[in-house]
């Protein structure tokens, strides 16, 4: 079999050309294309891959939540059990204070209104007790009871200091005395009086005599600064307030009993 040079030269260079072509017409957009839906793959496959990736830490994310929620849900009931029970026990303790702050209130009142009335009880009753005593008084006999009522006036005067008689007579001659009694004395009792006066004040007395029928059953000695009192009207006066003051001393430490 005869080969001809030439022709596989030629032969050779239609191949090379051909080949060339193949190459920058063919080959060359084939392997673009193929490298873009390579890349265009590789792209959608990172893009799923970061996508399940995301949708699985999503998956846990909510599996965690899920898996709190119970002990969320407990928390948080606790809290609200410890905040309606903390608000529960702090509205009985405001009760429990208004109540007992009414309470309080309620005894004091009922104790001041106690002592009050208990203290008009006892002045009324101490009242009457001295009415009453008054109305016997003024049934007994005045001149029984006004002249040793009238000594014991002047007893009282001659009792005093010299310092204090010397303050009653006032640097007076005669020293002016105003003799109130309850009735009528006589002249001998006024005289005694006048003389008993005159040695313990030593100078003489003006003595002036004045019924004074307030005064149930005594005397009253006026001196110019100063009175010494002897009668049932003061006795009387002085026994009320005695009892209205132990009274009220007892219903004191009553109250506070």
């Amino acid at each position: 079999m005869h080969i001809d040079g030439w022709t596989l030269l030629l032969q050779a260079v239609n191949f090379l050309i051909l080949v060339w072509l193949l190459r920058r017409f063919l080959y060359r957009p084939i392997l673009a294309v193929i490298a873009e839906r390579q890349a265009a793959t590789e792209r959608v496959r990172t893009e799923a891959e970061a996508a399940r990736q995301a949708a699985e830490t999503a998956r846990q994310t909510l599996e965690a939540q899920r898996t709190a929620l119970p002990a969320e849900r407990d928390r948080l009931i606790a809290a609200a059990r410890a905040e309606a029970e903390a608000e529960r026990a702090a509205l009985l303790d405001k009760a429990r204070a208004e109540a007992d702050h009414a309470l309080e209130e309620a005894r004091s009142r009922l104790a001041d209104e106690r002592a009050q009335a208990l203290d008009a009880l006892q002045r009324h009753a101490a009242d009457l007790g001295t009415q009453l005593a008054t109305r016997l008084l003024r049934d007994a006999p005045s001149g029984t009871l006004t002249r040793p009522l009238l000594d014991e006036a002047c007893a009282a005067v001659e009792s005093l200091s010299g310092p204090q008689r010397q303050t009653l007579a006032d640097g007076s001659d005669p020293v002016p005395v105003r003799l109130a009694a309850a009735g009528p004395l006589s002249e001998d009792d006024t005289a005694h009086a006048r003389d008993r006066l005159a040695a313990a004040l030593g100078r003489p007395v003006a003595l002036e005599p004045v019924e004074d029928p307030s005064l149930i059953a005594g005397v009253e000695l006026h001196f110019a600064h100063s009175v010494v009192r002897r009668s049932w009207k003061q006795t009387l006066a002085e026994a009320k307030e005695e009892m209205t003051r132990h009274d009220s001393a007892r219903s004191d430490a009553d109250a506070l009993a």
